[in-house]
């Protein structure tokens, strides 16, 4: 069973992770809009989860807890989907778009009581726009411009837990990253005339890691602090690119191969603090990445550092409550950021509140797990753009129990 769902993951995952993911025009900058790797126990608590330690439940925001999953579970597989629905609006216009696809595969079990082990595919990143704009070009009076976006850089990884001792548990992703994101800007005439095309192709991919630790102080009745920390080291991305000049859809002009283009991804430190109870986890998490460092090649464009603070709270239902409503999970959180972007001298706020419940199935060894999210990135200030997005995510989760009895095969 293992071996055939990593390769259920390697064979199909890629396909499916390749299409777009997260609508955005803001996307138009760098690699797009990244992604931060979290299993639906993280996404119901609006991300958080450095310090988040759970007996059941699958927690990628910090590999240190991998370890924290216990006997009798042996084993465990999440698959999860979204749907995603975004609002788009300037001081003048709006507009509203909807998708869904994919969002991430992922695999646990264990090589040694203190070495515990996780193989998943995510995307790292997602470009995904279309605007339309009218321009004056030399003796044209008016042309259209439209520039277009697609693409996921994907990531592979392997992840490690070890549980050094009681207290303390170390971390460690060991990830591939690739993919290939395009952007295309056309130039169209009003009376359609002439369409000119000019496509750029990125190609990239490389090896990368992330650590973290968790501490776990062992309080009276049950009850436990835990301290926990992430780090992510500065990456940089090289980008193959392939130019095309298109007259129209059909008609090839020119074809190069342009220079190598690079990306920087900035270094990331968190720090989270959990208060767990045999029914409850109350955690938040504070996280630092430095893009001050980062140079733009948009002269409007510059980056600075940022901090993300999340807080979340998890209700852990009963499996052996007298009704099914008793043994429900259930998890809600927020979020707030000011995005690294800073588009002509703009800052971009980013906020969003989430909410999910986890439902048992079959005998508690699985369960199906419905996440709900609002985000709200930018604003209609010095003509940009305020995006409203609300996902619903669903995941399937199924555990293998050693020792557990199974009444339904």
């Amino acid at each position: 069973m293992r071996y055939f769902l990593i390769f259920l993951l390697l064979n199909f995952g890629g396909a499916a992770l390749s299409q777009n993911i997260y609508n955005s025009p803001y996307s138009i900058y760098g690699l797009g809009i990244i992604n931060y790797r979290t299993s639906t126990l993280n996404r119901g608590m609006s991300g958080t989860g450095i310090a988040v330690r759970d007996g059941f439940n699958l927690n990628y925001v910090n590999p240190a807890s991998y370890g924290s999953i216990a006997s009798p579970v042996s084993s465990v597989f999440e698959m999860g989907f979204y749907v995603e629905h975004n609002d788009y609006r300037t001081a003048d216009l709006s507009e509203s778009r909807t998708n869904g696809s994919l969002s991430s595969i992922n695999y646990w079990f264990k090589f040694l009581p203190q070495w515990s082990s996780t193989v998943g595919l995510t995307p790292f990143s997602s470009v995904s726009y279309n605007i339309n704009t009218t321009r004056r070009l030399g003796g044209i009076s008016e042309v259209d411009y439209r520039y277009e976006g697609d693409g996921t850089i994907s990531r592979l990884y392997w992840g490690n837990g070890f549980n050094i001792s009681k207290n303390l548990s170390l971390g460690l992703n060991i990830s591939y990253i690739f993919g290939t994101i395009s952007r295309r800007e056309s130039v169209n005439t009003l009376n359609q005339a002439t369409t000119l095309i000019y496509e750029n192709r990125i190609n990239t991919n490389k090896f990368d890691w992330d650590v973290g630790l968790q501490y776990e102080v062992h309080l009276k009745k049950d009850k436990s602090l835990i301290v926990g920390f992430v780090g992510d080291r500065e990456s940089t991305f090289q980008g193959n690119q392939k130019n095309y000049l298109l007259d129209g859809p059909l008609d090839t002009l020119r074809t190069s191969v342009g220079e190598k283009i690079s990306y920087r991804i900035p270094q990331a430190y968190g720090v989270g603090l959990a208060l767990q109870t045999r029914r409850s986890i109350f955690a938040s998490d504070l996280k630092f990445e430095r893009w001050n460092a980062v140079k733009s090649e948009y002269q409007e464009v510059t980056f600075r550092d940022t901090w993300k603070f999340s807080m979340g709270y998890m209700y852990r239902g009963n499996p052996d409550a007298s009704s099914y409503l008793g043994a429900l999970s259930l998890r809600a959180g927020f979020h707030l950021q000011q995005y690294p972007l800073m588009i002509k001298e703009t800052s971009l706020p980013l906020w969003g509140l989430s909410a999910g419940v986890s439902m048992p199935m079959f005998d508690n060894r699985s369960s199906i797990n419905i996440s709900y999210s609002l985000d709200s990135l930018g604003t209609t200030q010095n003509g940009l753009i305020l995006q409203r997005s609300q996902h619903i995510m669903f995941d399937v989760v199924i555990r293998d129990l050693w020792g557990v009895r199974r009444k339904f095969d």
